[in-house]
């Protein structure tokens, strides 16, 4: 009897082609103050992919679609924009959707990596969900991890590398009891790694100082955009809070290699001092006014033909994009204003989440 191997999956770099790209569409059942913020930013988004590449909307209810889809005919983007109506409780698709996969034979799958409210911060009755319910609307099978985590704490090269900071996943308010070792192996399983490069982030106290509730999400540190080049957040400001915690990121990354030992080529992406200006939402403020936020602009989404990156009114703004095309090149680069966004604690990369080309796609088109 021959025995059956495992099956071998991989987590697709995020420059590779997309079907579509999923959002968590604000409404009011999150409260309206978040809506009326928020959905300015989503129009930006959505708008800007158009012509590149399908976005997918979660939405709550089959009102909230109907309200959605008069204002997406509105602004030309209907046919851009296809909803999906079930339960959600915030907006952050990257984190408490799933991180889709292919197998041996370009085959889609979803993983769940049990989602958690970032330990437990905030209620995640219905976000925990989303993996399954997708899972299930596009009828592909769920892989069930044994760990839990977020999204926004992988960043693949799509060839056999991953980066991930420690303190978002090796910690007791995700994964208690389980070794850094166990960890990764369950890394290497889902996502077909088997070059995993460790980044320290930094202890709770320290990211909620930063308004960061992902214990340092490595979409906020360190992305790769080829299969050893590097970007990572930097800053020559000394005294900046971050200044340490970068530091040390960037000797790790000098230690690292990609999967076939070859050294990383490391490129610094400015990091800019941003501070919360208006942050009621849900009814009470996020953040203390004049508090530093968690902005970033590794908090970027790359996709079909198209680079989207959140923008603050900062002088850096333009270095940051002009670094992005050099680096991203072939693609139209967007700025996406985020400063509301970045007052609840994340840009971007922590709201959309890219579902990867495969057989999946190319037999429902041929159908």
């Amino acid at each position: 009897m021959t025995a059956q191997l495992e099956p071998v999956y991989r987590m697709p770099a995020e420059w590779e082609p997309h079907e579509a790209v999923w959002l968590q569409w604000p409404d009011q059942s999150m409260a309206q103050a978040h809506q009326m913020k928020l959905e300015g930013t989503w129009l930006a988004m959505a708008s800007a992919m158009s012509g590149f590449v399908p976005v997918r909307a979660v939405v709550t209810s089959d009102a909230a679609a109907e309200r959605l889809q008069r204002e997406l005919a509105w602004f030309g983007l209907d046919e851009a924009v296809e909803l999906f109506v079930f339960p959600i409780d915030d907006v952050w698709a990257r984190d408490s959707g799933p991180t889709f996969v292919v197998d041996q034979v370009n085959a889609l799958h979803v993983t769940d990596w049990n989602f958690n409210g970032w330990g437990d911060r905030f209620d995640h009755a219905h976000d925990h969900e989303v993996s399954a319910t997708i899972a299930d609307r596009l009828g592909v099978p769920r892989l069930k991890a044994s760990i839990c985590l977020e999204g926004g704490a992988l960043e693949v090269n799509g060839t056999g590398s991953l980066i991930a900071t420690e303190s978002s996943i090796v910690n007791d308010n995700r994964n208690p009891a389980v070794t850094r070792s166990e960890i990764g192996s369950e890394l290497e399983r889902l996502l077909g790694v088997r070059n995993i490069i460790w980044l320290s982030g930094a202890p709770k106290d320290v990211c909620d100082a930063f308004g960061d509730v992902t214990d340092w999400h490595v979409d906020i540190a360190a992305r790769f955009t080829d299969r050893s080049t590097v970007l990572y957040c930097w800053t020559e400001d000394r005294n900046d809070p971050r200044y340490p915690y970068l530091v040390r990121h960037l000797e790790q990354l000098r230690q690292a290699t990609d999967e076939a030992q070859h050294p990383l080529e490391l490129v610094p992406l400015p990091m800019p001092e941003v501070h919360s200006v208006s942050t009621q939402s849900y009814g009470a403020p996020m953040s203390r006014p004049g508090s530093l936020t968690d902005a970033a602009y590794t908090n970027y989404l790359v996709t079909n033909g198209v680079v989207l990156v959140p923008v603050y009114g900062r002088p850096e703004d333009e270095e940051a994009k002009a670094i992005l095309r050099e680096h991203l090149p072939g693609r139209e680069v967007v700025g996406i204003p985020a400063l509301t966004l970045t007052e609840e604690g994340g840009a971007i990369h922590c709201v959309t989440q890219q579902q990867p080309a495969s057989v999946t796609a190319e037999t429902r088109a041929g159908s």
